[in-house]
């Protein structure tokens, strides 16, 4: 299922949360905010939350230890390295009301912690992932298990989002100095990808540059690798009301008629 803004991402976080999704499965590239809304949602319950760098014998641990609160995995792209913790993965995301874990081999660390080798949960699993395809790959079969979600927003639910957040991020700079940088990239979105990662390294930039007279916009346009021809293309559409007069002048800059086409479909589809 694809979705494509925040307030329909809180509606099955909030499920997650309610303990009415077994299983959820969040996938989204990267910089789009999912890990930080997942702890603001989840942040009034007590929950375990696992990350990439988590060992397995740790990950078991932490389960026993967290046994039938929610589980959020995050970061779950850098735990398929290790078999020992893709089979842990797949018990956890069990659909089945009581689940059985299991660490079939002898460990001195669970003996000092007086930790079974077998325990059951009744813990709900919540997978953060920016690559679902990557997954599959190790973890069969989970994609029908539960709720899988693809989370696309458009840049106006980007931009939207990135201004609920304006107040939060490097407050050693003014709003007003924070809302430079979101216009240069909101002016520009149509020709770039951006996410909120992108305004909170626009603002870190700007400090830098802010008493230096280094020129903040280019370095941040230059690392947005803004395409030329999305921008001469979007110049053509507000000058001519005629396609058959952009083509001209597309043409003049050394352009074909049939990349003009491609170039303004992409166009459209980023307005989109």
């Amino acid at each position: 299922m694809i979705i494509k803004t925040y307030s329909e991402l809180a509606f099955f976080v909030n499920m997650f949360k309610n303990g009415n999704a077994d299983l959820l499965i969040v996938e989204s590239r990267g910089g789009l905010g999912k890990s930080r809304f997942i702890e603001s949602v989840m942040s009034e319950e007590p929950y375990l939350r696992i990350l990439s760098h988590v060992t397995p014998m740790q990950f078991f641990i932490l389960g026993f230890q967290y046994r039938n609160l929610p589980v959020v995995i995050d970061d779950v792209d850098g735990l398929l390295s290790n078999e020992e913790t893709v089979s842990l993965l797949k018990q956890f995301c069990e659909t089945i009301e009581t689940k059985e874990i299991a660490w079939l081999t002898t460990h001195n660390l669970l003996n000092q912690q007086n930790i079974p080798q077998r325990y059951e949960t009744k813990s709900k699993v919540c997978i953060l992932t920016n690559d679902f395809r990557e997954l599959t790959k190790k973890i069969s079969a989970l994609k029908d298990r539960g709720w899988y979600i693809e989370f696309k927003p458009n840049n106006g639910e980007i931009l939207n989002k990135i201004k609920e957040i304006i107040s939060g991020v490097c407050k050693d700079i003014s709003y007003e100095e924070k809302l430079e940088v979101f216009n240069l990239i909101s002016n520009y979105s149509k020709f770039c990808d951006f996410s909120l990662r992108t305004f909170v390294k626009g603002c870190h930039l700007y400090k830098e540059c802010k008493n230096k007279g280094v020129d903040w916009k280019n370095i941040l346009l230059n690392d947005l690798k803004i395409n030329p021809k999305l921008v001469f293309l979007n110049s053509l559409l507000d000058s001519h009301t005629e396609d058959k007069d952009r083509i001209e002048s597309w043409e003049k800059e050394g352009y074909s008629k049939r990349s003009y086409y491609d170039y303004k479909r992409l166009l459209m589809q980023r307005c989109n």
